[in-house]
């Protein structure tokens, strides 16, 4: 029997293995990081769309925050070199909006970031994935592609990461920055900034 879908109490979290009961039946399940950032303290409901890996020596369920973030992870996984593991890594790494547009906008910089990737592998995700993410028929609200010329971009990047951000947190705000002409380096920076401290609070 194949498990698409559970909903239930979460009853355990030990690093990104979950249990969760549904109906005195408690199912272990491996999260991603995003995914797990969704979930309250123990004892509350959870909902996870469920990808069952079936290997010679084990029965593994994976699960997702929603739909959308599992049909990511199908993708992802199609990569040559790109096995169940390294999938969660990849799809835990960023918010599921920041992967997709990282993928499409050919950012390896970005996808290099994550644990586990190297130039390699991103690579192979830009050059397998690219396209079929800007094709995507899905509802993933995806970030807007940035058009910061890239004299200006540099100069964003230092002075963020001399304001303390480190470069997840640069690369994600440049991402959602929205670029209006006749912005100049302070102007991008101050949005930036206002991008950071609503994330940060």
């Amino acid at each position: 029997m194949v498990i698409g879908y559970l909903q239930g109490i979460l009853r355990h979290v030990e690093d990104l293995d979950v249990i969760v009961d549904v109906n005195g039946v408690g199912y272990e399940v491996r999260v991603d990081r995003q995914t797990l950032e969704t979930f309250g303290p123990i004892g509350e409901e959870v909902t996870l769309w469920v990808r069952t890996i079936v290997r010679e020596d084990a029965f593994i369920l994976h699960g997702f925050a929603t739909r959308d973030h599992r049909l990511v992870f199908d993708m992802v996984t199609q990569v040559t070199g790109v096995g169940p593991k390294l999938g969660t890594q990849i799809v835990g790494g960023f918010p599921i909006a920041e992967l997709v547009a990282a993928i499409r906008d050919k950012d390896l910089r970005l996808l290099s970031q994550i644990p586990g990737v190297g130039k390699k592998i991103a690579e192979r995700l830009v050059l397998e994935l690219s396209k079929k993410f800007i094709e995507l028929p899905i509802a993933i609200e995806v970030a807007p592609k940035h058009e910061i010329p890239t004299v200006l971009l540099d100069d964003l990047r230092s002075a963020l990461a001399n304001l303390g951000f480190g470069p997840r947190d640069v690369e994600a705000a440049i991402r959602q920055v929205q670029i209006k002409d006749g912005d100049d380096l302070e102007g991008l920076v101050l949005k930036a900034l206002a991008v950071l401290q609503s994330k940060h609070g």
